[in-house]
């Protein structure tokens, strides 16, 4: 089964499929999900048994099932009812799943950094300039996803509402995550940019973004392309004169008191 979490018809009724690639996804057992969820042990069971459930827990589920990371906040508050075993186990696999996007591998690198002591349209701005200056500086993309344009104004506005929506949490995320240089590159666009509150960066980010130009993806959706951004960000190279991560610095340092 095709799991797509952003095509979700939530007024239609959970099926018992999607309920058993929940349970396999997650690798959780049946009572144990239950009990996470704070219904009577056989709930669960009851459902994949042809049980319907309620308008109000197929919604949960299917948050569960298409919002990893709905699921891993719920895990996290309400680990005390799982045994140590089936919490590692559900927590390592909803971890793989979260960070299969390496987009959210960068976000969560960045929260993890600042220990979930940053909020996420602070995090949305450091993974935005993390994949300008990969552009730039390495001719390649830290992640796939291109910037989009939304009336919310930020780069990228699904991850911002599942953070928004389940809160900022660090994960536990292995050195293979991400390579040594990603890190690095991700460590000065930290240390260089968070010198600025979120407001300053936010008429940084806007300045930037009404210099360039608008495209359309294969949905229609409004973007700012990845070329486009690099084009963008080679020209702040050259006229900053920055030429590794060390010096990623005198870009803000020098622009943001220009816009104050």
């Amino acid at each position: 089964m095709n799991v797509n979490r952003y095509d979700v018809n939530y007024n239609e009724i959970i099926s018992t499929d999607e309920i058993e690639l929940i349970l396999a996804r997650y690798n959780i057992g049946k009572k144990p999900l239950a009990k996470l969820l704070g219904w009577g042990e056989t709930t669960i069971i009851r459902y994949l048994e042809g049980d319907i459930p309620t308008l109000e827990y197929s919604h949960k589920l299917k948050s569960i099932l298409y919002e990893p990371e709905f699921y891993y906040a719920i895990l996290i508050n309400r680990k005390e009812v799982l045994t140590k075993v089936a919490y590692r186990k559900s927590k390592k696999a909803v971890i793989g799943i979260i960070l299969s996007s390496k987009l959210n591998a960068v976000a969560y690198y960045i929260v993890n950094k600042a220990n979930a002591d940053i909020s996420p349209i602070y995090v949305q701005y450091l993974i935005y300039y993390t994949q300008a200056f990969s552009l730039a500086l390495y001719d390649r993309e830290m992640f796939e996803e291109d910037m989009q344009i939304n009336i919310n104004q930020v780069p990228y506005l699904k991850l911002y509402n599942h953070m928004r929506k389940v809160g900022v949490y660090t994960l536990d995320i292995s050195d293979n995550m991400l390579s040594a240089e990603d890190r690095l590159l991700i460590d000065a666009i930290y240390d260089s940019f968070t010198w600025y509150g979120p407001k300053a960066l936010q008429k940084l980010v806007y300045s930037e973004r009404i210099m360039m130009k608008i495209s359309r993806d294969r949905n229609n959706d409004k973007i700012i392309s990845k070329v486009t951004l690099k084009a963008y960000f080679n020209e702040v190279l050259r006229k900053y004169d920055i030429n590794e991560i060390s010096e990623i610095w005198k870009y803000p340092d020098i622009r943001i008191p220009k816009l104050r």
